[in-house]
């Protein structure tokens, strides 16, 4: 009689078994969840768009695609899992568009599920008259994005094979998971990068940093870019475990430890700056409609060095960006008066972020011009009243009290300290900033006009100047 197997026997132990499992993966994956990423091959796909006469040839199709994959696995070893197919007919138009140069693109679903690949590239091979001309393209699954479009043009179709691998090796754009160290720095994971013959180097490299946000399938619900934020890698060779370090340039306070609800990976995806103007547009953050007309902006190449002024916005908000040689970053200043409104990095050539969102400044600066007055009518009433002063004084030691009445009567004409207090009082109440930072800086600049008020328009030593005078000065007699 065959014996069965009871639930007393075995369940205790699979479940210490699994339990055991569990922890130590946890325990591993807290360690060094990061490193597995650097540990795990790039799944690439390569979709090759050849000319219409190839369709009628399955057999060149296939040769053509065997050697663009035999070369572009050689190149990376274990690092890269190549896959190179022609495309079927439905695919064609979509290929097409991911190849036009405008970055309007709409992928089809499967294109977005992260199980199945991790970066798709397309290569079109086209007839030109100077030979071929090829051209490809990257869409990262994870990011959700094209990479910049590359173009070659060679002679005869002999040369087509290699120079198509070397477009693709061009089109595939670094994507990394960051590892946050501190607040200035974090070191980027690539993919694969423990698995390549030689330690990936990205000297001066820029990265834009993306949130990806996943579903429990891990599909990305939305890929969101962190505004104003980029990553510069410095020079010097790789580190050993794979990571590259990276330097933190951002416009905001603490950008990459944010707290995020769900489950999100914070992504770097390699931006490539180009020579060519941006324009910017400052909006008002409190109503956005509005634009911010008469604001200073100036740029900071690289972040070194003295700002240059590049100009005012428009009356639609907007402000030209100057392309520069050699393309780089820049750290842009908006200034409105004498106060900076923001700081924000800027990869040249890139649309990425155009857009920004400031406090509306315009009651401060009111304030600002208005105080610049007052304090210019502080400065000159301050040397009148010294001067009357002086002359008091030495006609009150040479006796001459006529003159020293007229001159005393001219003192007590003079603003008081009480009069320029109540209308600082006044105007302070009509200023009212939407903006808690520019109210604060408001106040401040009322409170410091109010002690140089207090302090320069002492009423005592006039009081002391006038009581000398009642006390010494002879009387007038009142009889004609």
């Amino acid at each position: 009689m065959r014996r069965r197997s009871t639930g007393k026997t075995h369940l205790p132990w699979e479940i210490l078994l699994g339990a055991t499992v569990l922890i130590w993966l946890g325990a591993f994956q807290r360690v060094s969840g990061q490193s597995f990423f650097t540990l795990v091959p790039c799944r690439l796909e390569v979709i090759c768009l050849l000319p219409p006469e190839f369709d009628t040839s399955n057999d060149l199709e296939h040769e053509f695609c065997d050697q663009l994959a035999e070369r572009l696995a050689s190149e990376q070893g274990p690092a890269w899992r190549v896959s190179v197919a022609p495309p079927s007919f439905q695919d064609r138009a979509i290929l097409r568009a991911a190849l036009r140069r405008d970055l309007n693109f709409d992928p089809p679903t499967s294109w977005r599920k992260l199980a199945l690949r991790d970066k798709v590239a397309v290569v079109a091979v086209r007839r030109s008259g100077l030979g071929w001309h090829i051209l490809a393209r990257d869409w990262d699954v994870r990011v959700e994005r094209l990479g910049p479009l590359v173009e070659k043009t060679v002679p005869t179709w002999s040369d087509v094979p290699e120079a198509a691998a070397e477009s693709v090796r061009q089109a595939l754009v670094p994507v990394a998971r960051i590892r946050l160290v501190e607040q200035q720095a974090v070191r980027l994971d690539l993919q694969g990068s423990l698995l390549m013959a030689e330690r990936p180097t990205l000297p001066g490299r820029l990265f834009l940093t993306l949130a990806r946000y996943e579903d429990r399938d891990g599909n990305a619900r939305a890929v969101v870019p962190l505004p104003w934020t980029i990553l510069q890698s410095p020079e010097g060779p790789p580190a050993e475990d794979g990571s590259v370090s990276c330097q933190v340039i951002s416009g905001l306070k603490n950008p990459l430890s944010a707290r995020r609800r769900g489950r999100v990976q914070l992504l770097a995806w390699a931006v490539t700056p180009q020579v060519r103007p941006v324009t910017i547009s400052l909006k008002n953050r409190q109503a956005p409609q509005n634009p911010l007309v008469g604001y200073e902006v100036l740029a900071q190449p690289g972040g070194e060095g003295s700002p240059q002024v590049l100009g005012r916005t428009d009356f639609a908000g907007q402000v030209e960006v100057p392309a520069q040689a050699p393309p780089g970053w820049k750290l842009l200043w908006v200034r409105h008066g004498r106060r900076v409104l923001a700081k924000v990095p800027l990869v040249d050539g890139s649309n990425e972020f155009t857009e920004l969102a400031l406090p509306d400044d315009d009651p401060r600066l009111l304030a600002e011009g208005y105080l610049m007055s007052v304090q210019d009518q502080l400065v000159d009433l301050v040397t009148l009243r010294s001067v009357l002063i002086a002359r008091l004084r030495a006609r009150i030691a040479n006796g001459d009290w006529d003159q020293a009445i007229r001159l005393r009567d001219q003192l007590l004409q003079l603003k008081s300290r009480e009069i320029f207090s109540s209308e600082l009082t006044q105007q302070q109440q009509r200023l009212l900033c939407p903006d808690p930072v520019g109210q604060k800086q408001i106040d401040k600049m009322f409170e410091e006009t109010r002690r140089l008020v207090n302090l320069y328009l002492n009423p005592r030593e006039v009081e002391e100047l006038v009581k000398e005078i009642a006390m010494k000065a002879p009387r007038r007699s009142d009889t004609p």
